[in-house]
């Protein structure tokens, strides 16, 4: 009997031929008991090559997952139109503690988390960062997305993932029973009255919400915790890194970053501003772990994103770079005087350590 090999390492799967469909990838060669490479990597499979993988009497074979190359990635605004549309219509009507509605949203919240799941490659590759909110609504979806593909990333379990989603969705609901301005303000700076009552949105939304069986109590941790931070100078507790779950830590992280881009209870940051402080700070207000992985998750400067750099030129992003998302591959389309490239000149930003990201351009 013929025998298949491993020739190099990708993420893949062992399938029984009997069990393959048709345009299956082949992971690795099949080799034959002499080293001859009878089909080659990357093959797709057709009924011939199964025919012939049979006549072979070849048992199993390995297959490329399709999602597996880290260099996919994959878009969290697949559902955020509907998704969007159909929290605002309930948190629009919905009044304290009247919460048979919240229901409806937290369904969105399974449907985000169903579509994360369903993209395989959300589990090796990029997220994209299209949507920057741009209200209470577009804010609760980010969040969710982003925590939901995180928690997956950091391989926390199927209960997990679920909380946290439902969390996320709802974790500012709070702001629903506040009437502080707090569209691009930063906290720090408002009067000391309006940062306490801005400051109680947390307790508001679980006072809102700890009665309801539908809601687990890591959800509604989520919900009073988010702003606890790890040198315990967070709120409305205080609480240091020992008393705040795993769930409730990867949740700020990502109610920090799209908060500060979007300007939700901030100055509204540049994204690579974000990135720095969310990487400056990581084991100081942020659990180191979950930071580092976030960073490395989320691509975002999307593909096809136009970007101003630091030496002043324009250009659009051509590629990721899966162990540095903020520094992509860019095409410069126009150089730092306005003249417009004959030819593109493309820049990988990880190997130019001195050129940045400083903006994006509609």
């Amino acid at each position: 009997m013929e025998t298949v090999r491993i020739q190099q390492e990708h993420a893949m799967q062992q399938v029984h031929v009997d069990n393959l469909r048709g345009n299956e990838v082949l992971g690795m060669p099949v080799v034959s008991s002499g080293n001859v490479i009878l089909i080659s990597e990357g093959t797709v499979l057709s009924e011939e090559y199964i025919k012939k993988l049979r006549e072979l009497d070849i048992q199993d074979v390995y297959i490329r997952n399709n999602g597996a190359d880290e260099n996919r990635v994959y878009s969290i605004d697949e559902t955020y139109s509907e998704s969007k549309r159909n929290i605002e219509n309930v948190l629009e009507k919905h009044i304290y503690k009247h919460n048979s509605d919240l229901q409806k949203v937290a369904v969105e919240a399974v449907r985000i988390m169903d579509s994360v799941i369903e993209k395989p490659e959300v589990v090796n590759g990029l997220t994209e960062i299209r949507n920057i909110s741009t209200d209470m609504y577009s804010h609760c979806i980010n969040v969710c997305s982003m925590s939901t593909i995180l928690a997956i990333r950091l391989k926390m379990t199927e209960t997990q993932v679920h909380d946290i989603a439902m969390g996320a969705i709802l974790h500012d609901i709070g702001l629903k029973y506040i009437k502080v301005p707090y569209i691009n303000v930063d906290v720090e700076d408002m009067s000391p009255k309006n940062q306490m009552e801005y400051k109680k949105h947390t307790i508001y939304g679980y006072s809102a919400l700890q009665d309801e069986t539908w809601l687990s109590d890591t959800a509604k941790d989520i919900i009073l915790m988010h702003h606890e931070r790890e040198d315990g100078n967070g709120y409305p507790f205080q609480n240091s890194r020992f008393r705040v779950s795993q769930e409730v830590k990867l949740v700020a992280v990502c109610d920090d970053f799209d908060a500060m881009i979007s300007g939700i209870g901030r100055r509204k940051m540049k994204i690579y501003e974000a990135i720095e402080y969310i990487n400056v700070n990581a084991g100081i207000i942020y659990e180191r772990s979950v930071a580092s992985k976030f960073l490395k998750t989320m691509a975002v400067y999307p593909v096809g994103t136009r970007v101003l750099t630091s030496d002043g030129e324009i250009g659009v992003v051509e590629k990721q770079n899966s162990e540095a998302p903020e520094r992509p591959v860019i095409k410069i389309l126009k150089g730092a005087d306005g003249h417009d490239y004959e030819k593109p000149d493309f820049k990988d930003l990880m190997k130019i350590l001195t050129l940045f990201i400083v903006d994006t351009i509609d």
